[in-house]
Parts: structure tokens; C-alpha cells; sequence
């Protein structure tokens, strides 16, 4: 096979990530590839590097978002500027196996399917390398076990003349790249290669770790794994499913009857924030607990993530005789911000 393979690289404040990401794109045993790397609204050094990779190899293109239009739409930009015979994803803050190109497109030499999916490697700064438990190569369909990391996948461009990227509906939420895979397997098939091609760095200030509870839709985006997880089902189970059937009424129910759950909304906040306390970023774990408490007051987890908040928060303390009664009184602080958040 000889035909090209556009490389597809989103990119926000990803500085320190970029040459790791580049270099393995680069050193590819597959030669005939193209990279497009759109820049979305970055502030940091990441526009002067990417150049940098653009000016060293000419199959490097860059593209610049001035402000930054939301992760699906960078994509989308992307995929219709892409010549390859076939697109394949690559977050700028993970990298790939220099074989990754070779080995993928070799699936589609011998299978009639949409797409090729990988097993993964995730890298956090908390825990060991963690291989994705290996369960065989094979044929996939849109009912399949989700065994892959996503942005594993490589896709035939000509599917974009039926399924124009990834669905609007996910714009500035997460699951968007789950949908278009349940699409591609629904309409065409896949394929999974239980190799370990893909390195995902787990940052906890990622698109999919992390939210800004001032966005227009954040409480939307702590659900929409759940949501693709119900529309999943509808499909499998259907052969359609809300978004695809362009049922809007039924959409706006569904998320109405998941917001309405304030013990369940306030269990997905309390996850984000214990996200943050984990990576030891205490200030933004504290701030998006008082919005789990004052979501749901009365839900037992929520105190037992603040307890974990205070532990974390006071660890290491000389006077670890008085821990309790600092958390004590830090708990009663916590909770009078909360009133006092609750009364405005």
C-alpha cells in the first residue's frame, strides 16, 4: 500500500508535549503521511514550535485557530482539509509507536472495514504505566466492548461524504470521538488491533479530566459520557438513536431528566474534583466539592471527598496532633461557604 495517511493533531497549550508528540509522527517507518496540526487559541510557546517541526519537514502543515473554537470544530477543520486516503487521529499531548501508520493501514489491506482502533498505554505522574489488558485482534461492530482508547482511531476519509465528522451536538463536550466510532462500526465495521501502538498521557487539566464550571454548557459535559452511553444503547438496540434520528425534543428531555438528578449530578462533580485533589491541584478540587455540597447537601459521598480534601490539604503538617481540629474547623468553614453560596 502507498497511499496517504493524514495525521491529524489538535492542539491547545500543549508546549510540553508537542516535540515528544512530532518527533514519534516524524520517525515513522510508514513514509507517505501528512500532518496537519491546528493550533486552537493557544497561549503558550505552542504555535513557535509546531512551526519549528513544519520548517524541519515539509509534510507538516499547520493551521491556526486565533481564538479558540472548541475541540470537535479543530477536528472537523481538520478533516476536511485532509488529502489522505485515510485520517488518523493524534492528541498532541500523547504520542504513538513509530510502526503505528504501518500497522493500521496494513488492517485495511486485508479487511473491508470503516476503521482501526489500537490497544493503549496510559501514563499518569500518580501510578506506573498502565498496558490495557490484551483481549486479541479481531472484526469489531458498534455492539463490541469498548477496549480502546479512542483516539486510537484511523478512518477512511471517504466516510466523511456520509458522516461529516464529528456530531455538532458534542461541541465543547466529551464522547464526541465515541459517537463518530459508533457511527463508523454501525455503517461500516471495524477493526481491532490488540497491539500497543498508542501512549496516553493522563493530565489531569486535560479536555476530558478537567472543567471550567463557567462554560456555557459544563454541566452538559460532566453527563455526555453517560449520554453516548445511552444513545449507544438506543442504537444497538434500535438500529437509531436520538441524535440520529434528529429527535431535539427528545434530547432536551433526556438531559433535562439527568440534570434534574442533583444526587447524580453532584456524584460527577465530586469525581472532577477528586481528579484535581489527586493531581494535587487542592484549590480546584476545593471549588468544584462546595459546588457538589451545594448541589446535593445532603449526599454522604460529597463529606467523604472532603475529608479525603482535608487530608490531602493538611499532609505533611507539622502539627499533625491537631489535624482534626483543623479539618474540623476547615470543614466548618467549607460548609458556611456553602450557605452563604446557597443564599445568594
Amino acid at each position: 500500500m502507498n497511499q496517504l495517511v493524514s495525521v491529524v493533531v489538535p492542539n491547545y497549550n500543549c508546549e510540553e508535549y508537542l516535540d515528544k508528540c512530532l518527533e514519534h509522527i516524524v520517525n515513522q517507518t510508514y513514509p507517505n503521511w501528512e500532518c496537519i496540526v491546528c493550533d486552537n487559541g493557544s497561549s503558550d510557546r505552542s504555535v513557535e514550535i509546531i512551526q519549528k517541526w513544519a520548517a524541519k519537514d515539509s509534510r507538516i502543515r499547520v493551521l491556526i485557530n486565533e481564538v479558540n473554537q472548541g475541540l470537535i470544530n479543530c477536528y472537523n477543520r481538520m478533516f476536511f482539509d485532509a488529502k489522505g486516503d485515510f485520517i488518523m487521529i493524534q492528541d498532541a499531548d500523547d504520542w504513538c509507536d513509530v510502526t503505528r501508520i504501518e500497522k493500521q493501514l496494513a488492517v485495511f489491506a486485508e479487511h473491508n472495514v470503516g476503521l482501526c482502533l489500537t490497544n493503549s498505554v496510559f501514563y499518569s505522574p500518580l501510578a506506573p504505566p498502565d498496558y490495557q489488558k490484551k483481549t486479541g485482534s479481531g472484526l469489531i461492530v458498534a455492539s463490541s466492548d469498548e477496549v480502546w482508547a479512542p483516539a486510537t482511531i484511523m478512518f477512511k476519509r471517504e466516510i466523511l461524504e456520509h458522516i461529516p465528522g464529528f456530531h455538532k451536538y458534542f461541541d465543547r463536550l466529551t464522547s464526541y470521538d465515541r459517537y463518530l466510532i459508533l457511527e463508523i462500526l454501525d455503517m461500516y465495521g471495524g477493526y481491532y488491533l490488540d497491539e500497543y501502538l498508542y501512549y496516553v498521557w493522563a493530565r489531569p487539566n486535560s479536555d476530558h479530566r478537567s472543567i471550567d464550571l463557567t462554560e456555557p454548557r459544563a454541566l452538559l459535559k460532566i453527563l455526555s459520557h453517560d449520554i453516548y452511553k445511552i444513545l449507544k444503547d438506543q442504537r444497538i438496540k434500535t438500529g437509531t438513536d436520538l441524535l440520529k434520528s434528529k429527535d431535539e425534543k427528545g434530547m432536551k428531555a433526556l438531559e433535562e431528566k439527568m440534570l434534574n438528578d442533583k444526587q447524580y449530578l453532584a456524584d460527577k462533580l465530586r469525581m472532577y474534583a477528586c481528579i484535581q485533589i489527586d493531581h494535587g491541584n487542592l484549590a480546584d478540587g476545593q471549588y468544584l466539592l462546595l459546588e457538589a455540597i451545594k448541589t446535593a447537601p445532603f449526599f454522604v459521598k460529597n463529606y467523604q471527598s472532603l475529608w479525603y480534601l482535608l487530608r490531602n490539604k493538611f499532609k505533611g503538617s507539622k502539627h499533625t496532633a491537631n489535624l482534626f481540629a483543623i479539618a474540623a474547623q476547615s470543614s466548618v468553614a467549607l460548609l458556611s461557604e456553602v450557605e452563604t453560596c446557597s443564599a445568594l
